[in-house]
């Protein structure tokens, strides 16, 4: 158990990291000693433990027996002392959620902008405009923060479901009946009973169990199941070291146990541990960095190019109209460069990642995770339960000499004629398969729960025979229970016979239990037949056959054998056939299997007889050796095709176990992380290093990581797929450390109390659902709800998915600043009436860009998005080529088409460009001087305002027409739009209401008067289609140039 204390350790290490060096080395030294020295109990004998609980009314001499605290006493406890259960994670209330939306900063700087509009208009009450203005951002913005809300709650709800899933319940004893009652409802003193299948709720003293083994690979980091028992532990043990005190978390493999609840909730060992992990603050994330950083880069953008065309505004009006100049010369500017489409569109896409995630298996506990998974680089993955299935199957048998295939597609079994009949299922195997399945069912520990009625379909006769299609019952339908390589067995034998009826044949009559020393399980017993006849034969004194069955590590059993049964005759084991022994176990270890053996032993003895170890009457020699089974944990069905998805994407893959490392390099040879066998030897003999024309891959184990320089570090990280076997949680914490050193994004695995801080650590971490403890859970970013590697890769496809279309999304938004900024330019320095009024701008801002906007959130992934490598991490989320696309190119195709639109409008109306410079003081508004056209024609200042607002609307129309072309051309950053199609079909219903609403601004009457537009010449309409097919026809030849160029510097200049 120094698994645990290490954590512990470190972790307060880290919590002190700040401190002073002294102060940490006493906390290193005093951790064990802090956390042990709160334990007495397992030092305490059974009578000691009744006086200090007398409440609980234990009885010493049969423990099954104590009666429990009464329910009163239980319910005072839970008053005073707290609920069973950890400190439940911070959660946001609705009220401060909403008022969250409000804090973003665009929403800030647009809020201001709105104030600077009320201000103005209570300076000058003339201009009523400044009023409506200001009344609308405010309008929009509280609307766009009620929809932020709403999708965000929408996310939340997701977390508050999970957190509120049923608990379990436990068995305990009161007022000396047995109950169920929920966890969370337990109290130091309760007496609580865990059974096979159960888990330990809180910390107990064992007072009394029956092969109680506990599996505390969670907490402890040990990776077999240990027995724990009731025995009182010396003065100088820890409680780490002792055996008759169990963990809340730990889990019933098998036996049963009684033990006194000792300390619940936070006070337990996984609660002192959760609060030193979970206590840690969180690091911000990159996408929040990077979302923050981009609204700084345009806040004082806006800021700073407002107050420039203001003040050369100024300079140039000679410091007159400064109210006109300061709405359309600082106010328009600065709206024109907040992309308001932005907070929402992040919201609504971080929602919609989340719902697809969901039905994905995955939980993200913090939406913007998503990013950091889409980064990256490194996976380091645990193997049981999330590459494999955490369910151990009997691959293979070797018996007669021969291999034989347990798995459905492989065939060739030989079966006698026989009465198909016949009741003994047995009967129909031949020896010495028979003999197996009979050890496999009688020398046995796991139970069938099941209480479906089981039927076994009888082999064909002189057919060939697949032992695992005649099943007693599918294995769904199965409910078996115990150690998992007892489990597999007994699911195998019970494919093809009916193992109870095989198990009711014998009776056991003694039995050694399987242990880490010893490394067998061996019964005695006799025939059911036999023991009826049992006291008969006492009387007698007459000699009965015994069956000695015995099943363990192989290399342990052949030592006590004498004869190989082959074809049921017993054939001494001489060296030819030790040979062929050694070759079979070597050939299935090397396939990473767990090797199991049997053997038995047929004897007389007097039907008297007292059978133990001690007294030599249980006989250990001349054992008929059987055969040996090949159990594995096999691999998920669909994990090969994820290593394969991660290898397209350039992901590095780490393998992190405690198995042996042959068995976790058979297993990445199955799903395809390595290949070849070569390996080259690093230093002291590490095996580790190595490369060949078509793999990069290494293996080594965790004892080894520690005593690695930095240079050995850096070589065996070079690797991009690593077996890191018989590994403990502080070896994965160190290999996310060194990883992250490096520069890689990692994203690590993790399922026991002691994963948590390499969880934490991680730039994601992703704990198990299934098999997960709380505080993996709690410590983790993401939850897999079916424990499945391929639900990882799916995430990081998502996480892609959002970094692209919020790419898209501000290559979109930002794009409409110049086509913003160039009339006001033209007004400003040039005395061009203006091109845009103030409520189109806010129209455009605030209404017509946003639904396209949003709707890029609903864009599907690009087909090469899994075939591109990982983004590094200093790359941002804006980027000069970015900001190159959008304001050097397409915010200036749009803005010559609006301005082309604009010019085109009072050309139709007889006015030639040259005419409108420096008109606009005089002419073009309500109350102008009449103007005389070049070609002699008068207008009168109603004509000269009707122009205008047929040129507002045209420039206004080729600007949000403009803006729909670009829309599509936003879909893919690589692809063609060709290949890619445009199946958002939020994205086409977002261009229809573009269309509409362009619509309604410019025709209906009414709202023309409020956005200032009149419609144009129906030639202003073609402007916006050519600049469109312009920009498709620049965006197909840029994005060939990325697919196919993409060093080119150029491209280079373009590419986002």
């Amino acid at each position: 158990m120094g698994f645990l204390l290490g954590v512990v350790r470190m972790l307060r290490n880290r919590r002190g990291a700040n401190r002073g060096d002294s102060e940490n080395a006493s906390m290193k030294e005093n951790t064990h000693k802090d956390l042990s020295a709160s334990f007495v109990e397992h030092q305490l004998h059974i009578a000691q433990l009744s006086e200090r609980f007398y409440q609980s009314k234990v009885d010493i001499v049969e423990p099954k027996k104590s009666k429990g605290l009464s329910r009163q006493e239980a319910a005072h406890k839970l008053k005073t002392e707290g609920r069973n259960a950890l400190s439940p994670p911070k959660t946001i209330s609705n009220m401060q959620l909403f008022i969250r939306q409000f804090k973003n900063l665009l929403w800030l700087l647009m809020f201001g902008a709105a104030a600077l509009c009320f201000l103005t208009y209570i300076y000058d009450p003339s201009d009523a405009l400044n009023l409506y203005v200001g009344i609308f951002i405010v309008a929009i913005v509280f609307l766009m923060c009620v929809v932020s809300f709403f999708e965000e709650k929408k996310g939340v709800e997701v977390v508050r479901a999970f957190q509120t899933l049923m608990p379990t319940s436990c068995q305990v004893i009161r007022e000396g009946k047995e109950i169920m009652i929920n966890p969370e409802e337990l109290v130091v003193g309760d007496v609580v009973v865990v059974r096979s299948g159960c888990k330990v709720p809180a910390d107990m003293r064992i007072i009394g169990c029956t092969d109680f083994f506990l599996e505390t690979s969670s907490i402890t980091g040990e990776a077999e199941p240990l027995e724990f028992n009731a025995k009182t532990a010396d003065e100088k043990t820890s409680i780490f070291e002792s055996y008759n005190i169990a963990f809340n978390g730990s889990f019933c493999v098998d036996g049963e146990g009684y033990g006194i609840v000792i300390r619940t909730g936070e006070n337990t060992v996984i609660g002192q541990i959760a609060s030193l992990t979970l206590g840690q603050k969180d690091k911000k994330c990159k996408f929040e960095t990077e979302i923050e950083r981009f609204v700084q880069f345009i806040t004082v953008m806006a800021i700073t190019m407002a107050t420039i065309i203001f003040t050369i505004g100024l300079i140039v009006n000679g410091g007159n109209d400064v109210i006109r100049l300061f709405v359309t010369g600082f106010l328009m500017v600065i709206i024109a460069n907040v992309p308001q489409g932005l907070p929402t569109t992040v919201t609504t896409e971080l929602t919609i990642i989340a719902r697809r995630m969901a039905k994905k298996n995955v939980f993200l506990k913090k939406l913007e995770k998503i990013d950091s998974v889409g980064a990256t680089t490194v996976i380091a993955s645990d193997k049981t339960g999330t590459l494999t299935k955490n369910c151990m199957t009997v691959t293979d048998l070797w018996y007669n000499n021969s291999y034989n295939s347990a798995r459905p597609e492989n065939t060739g079994r030989t079966t006698k004629k026989r009465n198909l009949n016949a009741m003994n299922t047995l009967g129909w195997y031949d020896a010495p398969l028979s003999d197996i399945l009979s050890v496999i069912c009688v020398c046995n520990k796991a139970r069938i729960e099941s209480n479906l009625t089981t039927k076994v379909r009888p082999p064909r006769v002189d057919s060939e025979l697949d032992l695992t299609v005649y099943r007693c019952q599918p294995v769904k339908e199965m409910l078996i229970s115990g150690n998992p390589s007892e489990v597999a067995l007994l699911r195998y034998a019970s494919g093809m016979l009916d193992a109870k009826e095989v198990r009711d044949n014998f009776h056991v009559v003694f039995e050694v239990p399987f242990n880490s020393v010893r490394k067998y399980h061996l019964i005695l017993a006799t025939t059911a037949n036999t023991w009826n006849e049992m006291d008969d034969r006492r009387k007698m004194n007459a000699d009965v056959e015994f069956i000695l069955m015995i099943k363990g590590a192989p290399e342990v059993l052949i030592k006590s054998c004498s004869t190989l049964n082959i074809d049921g005759e017993a054939m001494e084991l001489n060296e030819k056939r030790m040979e062929d022994f050694n070759e079979a176990y070597e050939t299935f270890g090397d396939e990473g299997c767990r090797v199991i053996g049997f053997a038995c032993k047929k004897f007389r003895a007097p039907a008297n007889s007292t059978f133990s170890m001690k007294s030599n009457t249980v006989p250990m020699d001349g054992w008929d050796f059987l055969g040996m089974s090949a159990i594995m944990d096999p691999p998920r069905d669909d994990t090969p095709r994820a290593i394969k998805a991660c290898k397209e994407a350039g992901i590095k893959v780490y393998m992190v176990t405690g198995d042996h490392k042959s068995t976790a390099t058979a297993i990445a040879r199955q799903i395809g992380m390595i290949d070849s066998e070569e390996v080259t030897n690093l230093d002291h003999h590490r095996q580790v290093i190595r490369r060949t024309n078509s793999s990069d891959w290494a293996v080594i184990t965790g004892p080894e990581l520690p005593g690695l320089t930095e240079k050995q570090w850096d070589a065996l990280l070079e690797h991009r797929y690593i077996v890191f076997a018989r590994t403990t949680p502080e070896h994965k914490l160190l290999i996310v450390t060194e990883s992250q050193k490096r520069g890689e994004c990692v994203t690590v695995t993790g399922d026991g109390v002691n994963d948590a801080p390499a969880l934490k650590k991680a730039d994601v971490g992703v704990a198990m659902g299934l098999a997960g403890s709380d505080v993996a859970k709690q410590a983790a970013d993401i939850i897999l709800l079916d424990d499945n590697f391929s639900s990882i890769v799916a995430g990081i496809e998502e996480g892609r998915l959002l970094f692209d279309n919020l790419r898209k999304t501000i290559a979109y938004t930002m794009t409409h600043m110049w086509p913003e900024l160039v009339p006001v330019m033209l007004n400003f320095f040039f005395g061009f009436p203006l091109g845009l009024t103030p409520v189109q701008i806010l129209s455009i801002d605030l209404i017509t860009d946003i639904p396209p906007a949003v709707s890029l959130a609903y864009e599907g992934p690009e087909a090469d998005i899994m075939l591109q490598p990982p983004r590094k991490k200093e790359t941002h989320l804006v980027t000069k080529g970015l900001i190159t696309y959008t304001y050097l190119f397409m915010s200036i195709f749009i803005s010559v088409g609006g301005v082309v639109a604009y010019l085109l409008s009072y050309y139709l109306n007889g006015i030639r460009p040259w005419e409108l410079a420096f008109s606009a003081n005089d002419h073009f508004k309500v109350g102008a001087s009449n103007f005389t056209t070049g070609s002699g024609i008068v207008l009168d200042a109603e004509q000269q305002v009707h122009m205008a607002a047929q040129a507002a609307a045209a420039f206004h129309i080729a600007v949000v027409v403009g803006q729909a072309w670009h829309l599509w051309m936003c879909l893919t950053r690589r692809v063609s739009i060709f290949v890619h199609g445009m199946a958002n079909i939020v994205a086409i219903l977002a261009v229809i209401i573009d269309l509409l609403l362009i619509c309604l601004f410019t025709f209906v009457p009414g709202v023309q008067y409020v956005f200032g537009s009149a419609p144009p010449p129906w030639e202003c309409w073609l402007v916006p289609v050519i600049v469109g097919i312009w920009i498709w026809v620049f965006n197909e030849f840029r994005k060939f140039g990325i697919r196919n160029y993409p060093k080119n510097p150029l491209v280079q200049m373009v590419k986002w």
